[in-house]
């Protein structure tokens, strides 16, 4: 199978991951005849998944996670396929796709709005989502990259103002083994930020390879003093996935300085109270955060991921440069893609968890 241009000439079965209800992990389902996706736009592109990594949108979705935002306004309606980056290989390409033929490796993402997912033996996505693959890196970590690079590049830059024409900012990472903050701590250091990351006494070894400037242990009984020692932070990207307890005190004052968390209440929000009463409730949080901040010149932003095809380059010429290197946790067959699911629920991973089609 290797076909260009014809949007539809793509047959046979494949295998699929499908989350069947809300019912937690456990009602996820391996099918195995499922029709192998067809391309629908001339910008589409098949790819043959070799890896997928197992991020924290996969495993609270079968909770029913975000279940109001994304049937509402996405049409993700289940039976549905979570999974949301790769690596493969190329099997067909639409007629507008001009940089990428069939046999190429890839890596890319599925946007949680397109209402399918990696977790599967192919998947269909845009071309924008898909660059070649570094080849310096093997299928498992190429696939350990888009999603948690793109969601560090977006609290960063896009958020946080950081870049590389803006170097010498002091950055805090905190929760810096996980996937997001492994990436997020690299990032920083391409990028001239002086870096500051905590992790737990066991992930040290681990931070020091990444080149953060200093590495505290945050059980430790000094943490809050050696934090604070430094002198405050123009920005604070916080990967522990906590939804409250922010200390606002480590951003530099008068400073536009900016705490950014990963978990914004709004998914939840939308859960609870409904579209209405999710969107008001939403507004408050937001004010809420900020009503005492603005006064000293601070900010509390909510980080989301967002698809970005120059971003997503750019994380591909870094890893291909050295610059940028996976930082994997462990691997799982795709028939132990549920056991993938609790490890990550479990929390504590270092790194990015990543399933091998093998």
């Amino acid at each position: 199978m290797a076909t260009r241009g014809d949007v539809s000439s793509t047959e046979g079965l494949m295998s699929a991951w499908k989350l069947r209800d809300y019912g937690g992990i456990e009602s996820l389902e391996l099918v195995k005849d499922l029709p192998i996706p067809k391309l629908t736009s001339s910008k589409d592109v098949l790819v043959e998944v070799k890896a997928a990594s197992v991020n924290v949108l996969d495993a609270w979705m079968p909770d029913g996670y975000g279940k109001v935002i994304f049937e509402t306004f996405f049409r993700t309606h289940l039976p549905v396929t979570l999974g949301r980056d790769f690596a493969g290989v190329v099997r067909a390409v639409g007629k507008g796709v001009t940089e990428l033929k069939p046999g190429d490796e890839v890596m890319g993402v599925v946007p949680p709005q397109s209402g399918t997912g990696s977790h599967a033996q192919f998947v269909v996505v845009s071309d924008s989502n898909v660059v070649m693959k570094p080849t310096n890196l093997t299928m498992v970590e190429a696939a350990s990259i888009p999603y948690a690079g793109l969601t560090a590049w977006s609290g960063l830059r896009s958020v946080g103002g950081l870049g590389e024409v803006l170097n010498g900012k002091d950055v805090l990472i905190m929760g810096a083994a996980g996937g997001i903050g492994s990436i997020a701590t690299q990032l920083c250091k391409i990028w001239g930020s002086k870096v500051v990351a905590t992790c737990s006494t066991d992930a040290i070894p681990i931070i020091k390879n990444l080149g953060s400037d200093d590495i505290i242990d945050y059980k430790s009984p000094d943490a809050n003093s050696k934090l604070r020692a430094h002198g405050g932070f123009h920005v604070v990207l916080d990967c522990t996935g906590k939804w409250d307890g922010y200390d606002y005190d480590l951003l530099k004052s008068c400073a536009n300085a900016k705490y950014l968390t990963l978990v914004p209440p709004i998914l939840k929000n939308f859960d609870n109270y409904g579209v209405i009463g999710g969107i008001l409730k939403t507004i408050y949080d937001l004010i809420v955060a900020n009503a005492l901040l603005i006064f000293r010149l601070k900010t509390h932003r909510w980080v989301l991921f967002s698809p970005n095809s120059s971003a997503l380059r750019k994380l591909r010429d870094y890893a291909q440069n050295d610059q940028l290197k996976p930082l994997i946790d462990s691997v799982f067959t795709f028939d132990q893609l549920k056991e993938a699911y609790y490890k990550l629920k479990a929390g504590h991973a270092r790194g990015k968890i990543v399933i091998e089609m093998v």
